[in-house]
């Protein structure tokens, strides 16, 4: 099983080092699989606006003008991790796991193996297409940054497909979530820890109260909120006069994420009372929810070539955010495609390679079913 193209590919670009901004060792060695493929290939000038070592990798395999041109997108990087990752198969149970000491980086490497054999196969089997149009992004994880830096007028396609979502093959994405970005530092004052803290504020304990009051965790089945990280506190024996408090909040339903906002802002203003103490507050809007029709040209596509290998498609609900969020909103109509892994961002990240290739084969009917015409 080893030696599937799917598997080597999988194999040799886990093993290298890469987080999000850190991107250069795959950046190079995808632009020059991708020219080996026969597609053109640069990356384009936005690192300088993301951070990153290097920009999105943007390539095109031309094709028949008259076929209509799609989009392929997954991302370069991927989430903390310890350098070292160490892909471990059961070949009986068919599951790629992690060495469970970090993740497995499936999220999303088996996103660009799938593009890739579709890749091949187009051009060993010589099959008809349109332009194949594909962006891999530097920087999705930490807030779709690449693909939102991206000049996405350069793209012909209307149509694209994201191989970058948890679950089994067959899971089709046409819903994910809007997600705000929350700071919130709250002002104490200082004073010595043991000789006057009566004269002090400790901001680390009106933090505390704030929390209790935020909205956390599950709100509805559309909406989320989760406030993770936390920073203050110059010494032990001093009172603590800054604390500041991350968090997000994503929905799907525009109603309820403008809702999440109200109730973080009534937070703060009563806590902000209670104590007569200054909070500083920022909401910033990363990226905004989609949903797509099941009807639409690219579900039907999506679903179709399912069928075609013998997967039963089934158009879910996203509880991450994904590049499509960034083509959606400037008018390429994008869904997202399960390439088989699942408890991605964790190092129990597994990844079903069956369902990787019946997805490299989902992606290859992808393309003749546009070249059909006939969705």
């Amino acid at each position: 099983m080893k030696n599937n193209p799917m598997l080597k590919d999988f194999y040799e670009l886990t093993a290298l080092e890469v987080y999000s901004k850190k991107e250069r060792a795959i950046c190079d060695v995808m632009k020059q699989k991708l020219t080996a493929l026969g597609l053109e290939v640069e990356e384009d000038d936005t690192a300088e606006k993301t951070g990153s070592e290097c920009g999105n990798i943007i390539a095109v395999l031309k094709g028949d003008p008259e076929i209509e041109p799609i989009l392929f997108s997954c991302h370069l990087d991927r989430v903390p991790n310890n350098g070292h990752i160490q892909p471990q198969l059961n070949e009986e149970e068919r599951i790629m796991y992690s060495d469970k000491k970090t993740i497995l980086a499936a999220d999303d490497v088996s996103g660009i193996c799938v593009m890739l054999q579709a890749l091949r196969n187009v051009k060993e089997q010589n099959l008809p297409h349109g332009d194949i149009e594909v962006i891999i992004s530097t920087c999705e994880e930490i807030g779709l940054y690449g693909a939102d830096n991206a000049d996405l007028s350069r793209f012909k396609a209307k149509m694209c497909f994201v191989f970058d979502i948890p679950g089994r093959a067959g899971r089709i994405v046409k819903q994910a979530p809007g997600m705000g970005k929350v700071v919130i530092t709250v002002h104490g004052k200082k004073a010595h820890a043991g000789n006057e803290p009566e004269k002090g504020l400790n901001a680390l304990r009106v933090t505390a109260d704030l929390i209790m009051h935020l909205p956390d965790g599950r709100l509805s089945p559309f909406t989320t909120a989760n406030f993770a990280m936390i920073t203050g506190g110059p010494a032990a024996n001093v009172v603590c006069d800054k604390v500041v408090l991350q968090g997000e909040h994503r929905s799907s339903e525009l109603a309820e994420f403008v809702e999440t906002q109200d109730k973080i802002r009534a937070a703060v203003k009563e806590i902000s009372e209670k104590y007569n103490t200054p909070i500083d507050l920022e909401l910033t809007e990363m990226f905004k929810t989609f949903n797509i029709p099941e009807d639409a040209p690219v579900c039907r596509i999506a679903a179709k070539a399912c069928r075609n290998v013998g997967l039963t498609p089934f158009f879910d609900r996203g509880g991450g955010g994904m590049d499509g969020n960034v083509f959606n909103k400037r008018g390429i109509t994008t869904i997202g495609i399960a390439p088989g892994y699942e408890k991605n961002h964790t190092a129990e990240e597994l990844l079903h390679v069956d369902d990787l290739f019946k997805c490299g084969e989902e992606a290859t009917e992808i393309i003749k079913i546009v070249a059909s015409g006939e969705y």
